[in-house]
């Protein structure tokens, strides 16, 4: 363990607050609890630390990418790419610190359940055994005082008794039920003896849980302290974010006026709407090359094919780009477009159109933040220039639920959604499918 937190501080040993988040992390390896997943406590934190130090990684990458820009004069839209996956990845961070904090903070709160839940068994146990010791005392006090009144007369008056008698039985039915009752007082005592040992046997474990949930607590306390510095880190790391917002702004100004800058994004424009088309295509391929259609968890409440005309906006604003071809007004150009672009306000929610699996997450020159949603039977939805990103690869998400929020990733057109839909291998085209405005 001290080995890799020697490695990591060698590596962001330009960046004190990298060294801070690693031994946060080492220290996950001991404390975590075990995650949903199933995974054991260690196996959840290194999980948590290797994903932690991977965006570090890839965050001191860019950071180092886009110094070697400076120097070498590299082209403004290398740069720009470079800021905007760096911002991504510390977004990434950021909801990964939340996380944490918040688990540090319900396991925290979980053991301080367990600690209460065990004071109160204590004090039950307690309770129970003072009863029980003072049920002994008092059974043991009336067996005293039956045997001193045994001694004093029955002994005494043995002879008596035995002439009183009517009988040899009778005499005999006296001295069994005497002897019945004495057993009867010897075992009762006994079984109270018993009960008390046992109850301070349960009383010794529990207080020895009590003290092993206390040293845990203590330790689950030192990890949300450690965890508070984290929010401190997450909060520098949001003015961090803020300043690269600043700079890219500045920097969109200086390349709007550089037509060749805006040609070249033309370009990786295209080329991200030929990488959208392979993916689909791939995953296509895959579906059909199956024997048999495979058993899904997941069925949409009405089948894509069904909602043509009828669908719901993917978010609100205005089409600035329809599909097919376009002619750009600068330039005098032809691109095709395979989708729609609606401009919206940074920040506005991005819905899924129709229930599905999210099967590709991906940044991509041109698109920058990218989403495709397969809905079954061939059809998939793409939303692209996304700023932040709600959901995971893998996760089937419903009609209606967010994806993300509107950005301006992979444009220099201000914040906008880029919009797909496939049927297969077809582009097709989204206004026919969304519901009239």
């Amino acid at each position: 363990m001290a080995r890799r937190l020697e490695f990591n501080c060698s590596i962001y040993k330009y960046n004190p607050r990298s060294v801070i988040i690693l031994l946060l992390c080492g220290l996950l390896v001991f404390f975590c609890p075990q995650n949903a997943a199933g995974d054991t406590p260690q196996e959840g934190a290194d999980k948590a630390a290797k994903q932690l130090e991977k965006l570090r990684r890839e965050i001191q990458e860019f950071e180092n990418r886009i110094a070697a820009s400076r120097s070498r004069e590299k082209g403004l839209l290398d740069e720009l790419a470079d800021y905007e996956k760096e911002i991504n990845l510390r977004r990434e961070l950021i909801r990964q610190l939340e996380q944490e904090s918040v688990r540090a903070q319900k396991t925290l709160q979980g053991t301080q359940r367990e600690l209460n839940l065990i004071d109160v068994d204590i004090s039950r146990i307690e309770r129970d055994s003072l009863l029980t010791s003072a049920e002994r005392d008092s059974l043991a006090a009336l067996v005293m005082r039956r045997a001193v009144y045994t001694y004093k007369y029955l002994r005494r008056d043995a002879l008596k008794a035995m002439l009183m008698s009517r009988s040899v039985v009778q005499m005999l039915t006296r001295q069994k039920y005497l002897k019945r009752i004495a057993d009867v007082d010897r075992a009762n005592l006994e079984r109270l003896d018993r009960k008390n040992h046992e109850l301070q046997a349960m009383q010794q474990q529990l207080l020895d849980r009590k003290a092993a949930k206390s040293e845990r607590l203590s330790e689950y306390r030192q990890i949300a302290d450690y965890k508070s510095l984290m929010l401190v880190e997450e909060q520098s790391e949001t003015q961090l974010l803020t300043k690269r917002r600043s700079e890219r702004a500045e920097l969109l100004q200086e390349i709007k006026q550089d037509q060749s800058l805006l040609r070249q994004q033309l370009t990786e424009k295209k080329l991200a709407a030929q990488r959208v088309e392979n993916l689909i295509r791939t995953f296509e391929a895959e579906r059909e090359a199956l024997p048999e259609r495979p058993s899904v968890t997941w069925v949409p409440e009405v089948p894509f094919k069904n909602l043509k005309g009828k669908m719901n906006w993917p978010t609100t604003g205005k089409v600035v780009t329809k599909f097919g071809m376009q002619k750009h007004q600068q330039f005098a150009t032809v691109t095709e477009n395979p989708g729609i672009e609606i401009e919206a306000p940074e920040g506005d929610p991005v819905y899924a159109v129709c229930t599905g699996q999210v099967t590709k997450i991906t940044w991509l020159r041109g698109y920058g933040n990218t989403i495709i949603v397969d809905h079954q039977d061939g059809y998939y939805t793409v939303y692209a220039h996304l700023g932040d990103i709600h959901v995971r690869e893998g996760q089937v998400v419903l009609a209606g639920e967010a994806l993300g929020a509107v950005g301006q990733t992979g444009t220099l057109a201000g914040p906008r959604l880029h919009f797909e839909i496939w049927a297969k291998r077809e582009k097709q085209d989204p206004l026919s499918w969304l519901v009239r405005k």
